[in-house]
């Protein structure tokens, strides 16, 4: 319960701050990402993860041209079952950007609950990040190494259409800088909106479509009109402001998942008895 409290009030504040001020809106092209991910449970109910992410939008230049991709990543971790409902975990990710390649180094506690008796899935998680570019050719431009915390929550729910049976998920992300120099003046780094839709292949195989409002909050200074050779306005100056980019995202998500299976003296299953 304290928990939930504290997530209540963290993301209340963060709305206040976050819109206090005088604030400009930019909405950038629709990006297209596929998320690959695949868990294995272990017999003492720990679990293994993998995703790979790749991420197609209009862009300058591409990790892979042909297929307009500018990003990508793959990832590792680790979640450790504390109890019933906590897990606490690690991972790792490697960013692959043009010109960059950049690792996320991830720690997190996550609280996986329902809510109304049992009617909804309530997951949620808080997790540190601290993130370490390194530039991959000779270009100009640098990046610092910065940490931010994250917070995670979820609803989601199982239901059936007939005999097929699906699954819909609710989640907002957000991030707050913690030692960033580039956006020191905005709380909030990155917030995530979005809404998925699953279907169960098997025990084993989830398949699934989302869309997803991505926003990166940035902090820009003031601007003085510029003109054309002849003299003409282009554009008028623009005083300090934060700048919110907006991205809409589609997406398809695939899982795989192997689970725990108990030692039984089944017919046909050659485990051994548990003493």
């Amino acid at each position: 319960m304290k928990f939930n409290c504290f997530l209540y009030i963290s993301i209340c504040f963060l709305s206040i701050t976050t819109y206090a001020q005088e604030t400009e809106k930019k909405n950038l092209d629709t990006s297209y990402w596929t998320n690959w991910n695949f868990d294995y449970q272990l017999n003492n109910l720990d679990s293994l993860f993998f995703e790979v992410n790749t991420r197609s939008s209009a862009f300058d230049s591409y990790i892979v041209d042909g297929l307009n991709i500018n990003r990508a990543h793959i990832m590792t971790g680790y979640a450790h079952h504390l109890t019933e409902k906590l897990y606490l975990g690690a991972s790792i990710r490697s960013v692959f950007e043009p010109d960059w390649n950049v690792w996320y180094w991830r720690l997190f506690l996550q609280h996986n609950g329902q809510i109304g008796d049992g009617l909804l899935d309530f997951q949620k998680r808080i997790q540190y990040e601290y993130i370490t570019p390194f530039k991959q050719v000779d270009t100009p431009g640098t990046r610092d190494n910065y940490g931010r915390f994250g917070f995670w929550l979820l609803l989601g729910k199982d239901f059936n259409i007939g005999k097929p049976k699906f699954r819909t998920e609710f989640s907002y992300e957000f991030f707050i800088n913690n030692g960033d120099d580039a956006t020191d003046q905005r709380l909030v780094d990155l917030s995530r909106l979005r809404l998925d839709m699953y279907w169960y292949v098997s025990d084993r195989i989830r398949i699934g479509a989302f869309a997803m409002r991505n926003t990166e909050f940035y902090f820009a200074p003031a601007t003085g009109p510029s003109y054309d050779a002849n003299g003409e306005l282009i554009s008028e100056g623009k005083p300090e402001r934060n700048l919110n980019r907006i991205t809409p995202v589609y997406g398809f998500s695939f899982k795989y998942s192997i689970p725990h299976k108990e030692e039984c003296n089944c017919p046909g299953e050659k485990r051994r008895k548990r003493k």
